[in-house]
């Protein structure tokens, strides 16, 4: 009885991966724009299909608005600290905006990021590796989906040498208090598993850091830009916009027909002149007797539907139909849905970064319980006059000048440097056309 319960468990786990790699791959096909083809064509026919990739769009803009601006690090107010300066360092090795938009995008097509860290005694700064979703699997505690005891890394390569295919696998399990890294290379044609190296991890917490890009509760794995139900709106609005084409293709231009006549009894004069013998003869012009209007509504109502649907508004693909200038309040309204999606996912992607240096800078030496605080940029553009006068009526309130400078986008310590250099440079420019003068 208990073999047979196990084997429904392990039989429903190898479901449940099988169908969440499938959905990768889907999600993966779609952003690439590798859509299906609504309409079928016949063999020797012309293919009317168009295929609109709005995946790509949403996921992309999602990107931007997360990471399309710097984030930055912080440990302690004020002065920078040897902490922060060794963390912007590794951070700049690891070209850090660059890797934060690639984990993004993984997050936003498979809906979970994971980062690795790869470290050995000896090395200046640890490196960062965006590791692919599909070639992860995790082991979570049976009563903690966030407590994981072991993450599998797999996916196929090629031997450089004998040119077959392998498979690569690495298995971070914890061992007690601490983790095991076994790398391992799999024998395609031996159906077997050879170790290469084994390690201990030299920390008491994993080499890898993990998020959901969306919440969702209950699960380990998050929920990506695209999933299952915004991808079939993409293949309705395929499917809408290739018919109305095909429509067009053969109805679109005026067909002539005639009766009352054979058809080599119809001549053409030199004037292009049609002449008909016979005097019942007729010639007629069947046209379309539509605009398509319906179908052109249907089209722009999926369309409503689909950027309603994953919080992409139109005016954040640079649509600006009637919308003239626009105030800032206006702009909060108009960005609204995904201000507030692009809000949470600063949430958990915030979360995975603050651990992330913390582990850093444990590996760097500054101490195991190091918080960053992070700075994000604002999302959407600003009235560069009227933020400024807004600063002064706040600095009239008594907020200071530190805190409208860095509001401003200015780094207050550095701005009171310069100010100092200005006014020591003044001083002596003043100086010398003092002596200038006394000379004459």
């Amino acid at each position: 009885m208990m073999n047979m319960i196990y084997n429904a468990m392990v039989e429903i786990l190898a479901k449940e991966e099988s169908s969440r790699l499938e959905q990768f791959r889907e999600a993966w096909k779609a952003y690439y724009g590798d859509l299906p083809k609504p309409l079928k064509v016949k063999p020797g026919n012309l293919d009317d299909n168009i295929r609109l990739n709005f995946a790509r769009l949403v996921v992309d803009k999602g990107v931007s608005f997360l990471f399309g601006k710097k984030v930055d690090f912080e440990l302690e107010e004020g002065e920078t600290t040897p902490a922060e300066e060794w963390l912007l360092a590794c951070w700049q090795r690891n070209k850090k905006m660059t890797l934060l938009q690639k984990a993004a995008l993984n997050g936003g097509v498979c809906g979970h990021c994971f980062l690795k860290i790869q470290w050995k005694p000896g090395d200046e700064f640890p490196r960062l590796i965006v590791l692919d979703p599909e070639t992860v699997s995790v082991t979570l505690a049976a009563d903690d989906l966030e407590n994981i005891l072991a993450y599998k890394i797999q996916y196929p390569s090629r031997d450089p040498k004998t040119k077959k295919p392998i498979s690569i696998r690495q298995l971070i399990e914890r061992d007690g208090l601490i983790w095991r890294i076994t790398d391992q290379i799999g024998n395609v044609e031996n159906l077997n598993w050879v170790t290469t190296n084994e390690q201990t991890w030299a920390f008491a917490w994993a080499p890898i850091v993990d998020c959901q890009n969306l919440p969702v509760p209950n699960e380990f794995w998050g929920m990506s830009d695209i999933e299952p139900d915004i991808l079939e709106i993409n293949k309705a609005i395929n499917f809408s916009v290739s018919n109305t084409g095909r429509i067009l293709k053969y109805h679109a231009h005026p067909k002539t027909w005639g009766r009352g006549f054979q058809g080599d009894q119809l001549k053409i004069a030199v004037d292009e002149t049609l002449i008909i013998p016979s005097e019942t003869g007729e010639l007629h012009n069947l046209e379309m007797q539509t605009d398509l209007t319906s179908s052109i509504e249907f089209y722009n109502r999926l369309k409503e539907a689909l950027h309603e649907m994953s919080r992409i508004p139109e005016v954040a693909t640079g649509k600006l139909d009637s919308l003239g200038g626009l105030s800032g309040l206006a702009l909060q309204i108009l960005y609204g849905p995904l201000l507030e999606k692009t809000e949470v996912k600063r949430l958990l992607y915030g979360d995975m970064l603050i651990e992330l240096n913390r582990r850093l800078l444990e590996i760097g030496n500054f101490g195991s319980d190091n918080r960053t605080e992070l700075h994000w940029q604002a999302m959407l553009p600003k009235d560069e006059k009227q933020q400024r006068e807004t600063a002064l009526v706040d600095q009239r309130l008594g907020v200071s000048k530190d805190t409208l400078l860095t509001q401003l986008g200015y780094n207050p310590d550095l701005e009171r440097e310069k100010s100092a250099k200005d006014t020591e440079q003044l001083g002596e420019q003043l100086l010398t056309a003092f002596d200038q003068d006394q000379e004459q």
